[in-house]
């Protein structure tokens, strides 16, 4: 193959296990591949990734000095671990370097789709276990709609698919299609894994009432963090689509472990330095971070809002209780004005979209960077290619 180089400007931010993606026109997705760091020799993991934009090439960098640049070679050669994505026992499993990471609940008995477990960098779960499992040690059992990280909402065309009390809608799988608009439906390799699901959200009576699309890309593990992008496309496919102004509701919602729970041990920090669900329920944040203790180690689920979102950045609905909600529709309760209405009518044929990270890292929001993490999603390194 002809030599391929490509330089990665870090820009103004400090770079830390951060994705980067170039045109990778030519290049075989059946091929392995690495880039060698110029510099060090190090070979890095690299995936040639069938989309719908033709074939583009995806690595990890490690780590990467605000205003410096590091130069790869691009190289054939063997690469092992990374995702794996394969149908398991309750839904579709990812598997980091062999090991669970999360599985995608998308069977017909559950009345809403949900990831769980999400297990973060120390081995652990960092997700609530209730009501999937009900006999962890110390967990609460409250909120039982509260199901690990999922979407939903409250009033969508008055249909209530966010709670199970009575008469509530359900989200109901149809299909997975090609990840990243062509190729497999399931992507696995060294540095990324990725599903597109399919589904609808109906009523009680399974009447559709919206349609949604759930792009999931997980990238190879660092020992001290998990990256997960979720995109949340809602198309109105069977005429305009109402989302009503309540709190009962996200377009992305992460229920943490029990003992990361603010109210206990835990700390909820957002992107202008509030704390707490004091300073921090019914803001506007560009992100928000969750930390707490599990099995005595401090941990951390932060969630990021991409500036393409719908209504970004979000309003959050955070609890001291261990909540942590993306919600754009709530106005009257997060103003505490009764004159506002952040209801939304979406026309039919149209489509909402909503694009998050979620960061699982050790230590707290200072330790881990997360505002330069951050700025890895919404502004990442600038690669120039030369050949």
């Amino acid at each position: 193959m002809a030599r391929t180089q490509f330089t990665v400007h870090a820009g103004n931010h400090p770079r830390q296990h951060c994705p980067v993606w170039v045109n990778g026109a030519g290049l075989d997705p059946g091929r392995d591949y690495v880039v060698v760091s110029d510099e060090s020799k190090a070979a890095l993991p690299a995936q040639a990734v069938e989309t719908a934009d033709g074939v583009w090439l995806a690595w990890v960098i490690p780590a990467l000095e605000a205003d410096t640049s590091q130069t790869f070679s691009l190289e054939e050669g063997p690469s092992t671990g990374g995702v794996a994505l394969a149908d398991g026992k309750y839904g579709l499993d990812t598997n980091l370097n062999g090991d669970l990471f999360t599985t995608y609940h998308h069977a017909a008995n559950h009345n809403k789709l949900f990831l769980y477990p999400v297990i973060g960098p120390t081995g652990k779960g960092m997700t609530r276990g209730y009501p999937m499992v009900t006999d962890i040690p110390g967990e609460k059992h409250d909120h039982p709609h509260h199901k690990s990280i999922h979407v939903a909402h409250g009033d969508v065309n008055g249909v209530d698919l966010w709670s199970e009390l009575d008469d509530h809608g359900y989200q109901r799988h149809a299909a997975f299609l090609p990840a990243f608009g062509a190729g497999s439906a399931y992507v696995s390799g060294p540095v990324c894994g990725a599903f597109r699901s399919r589904s609808y959200w109906v009523s009680r009576s399974e009447e559709r009432v919206v349609a949604e699309e759930k792009h999931v890309v997980v990238y190879a593990p660092a020992p001290d963090a998990r990256i997960l992008d979720i995109a949340v496309t809602l198309h109105a496919t069977e005429g305009p689509v109402r989302f009503g102004d309540t709190k009962e509701g996200a377009m992305l919602s992460v229920r943490v472990a029990s003992s990361m729970d603010a109210d206990a041990d835990g700390q909820i920090e957002n992107a202008y330095g509030g704390r707490g669900e004091d300073e921090c329920f019914g803001f506007r944040a560009q992100w928000m971070d969750y930390v707490g203790p599990v099995d005595g180690t401090t941990v951390g689920v932060a969630v990021f809002d991409h500036p393409s979102s719908f209504r970004h950045p979000t309003y959050w609905h955070v609890r001291n209780y261990g909540l942590l909600h993306a919600n754009c529709f709530a106005w009257r309760e997060f103003l505490g004005h009764a004159g506002v209405d952040g209801s939304y009518v979406l026309p039919e044929g149209a489509v909402l979209r909503c694009k998050f990270r979620v960061y699982l890292h050790t230590g707290n929001t200072q330790d881990a960077g997360i505002k330069d993490r951050y700025h890895d999603f919404i502004t990442p390194p600038v690669v120039e290619v030369a050949g």
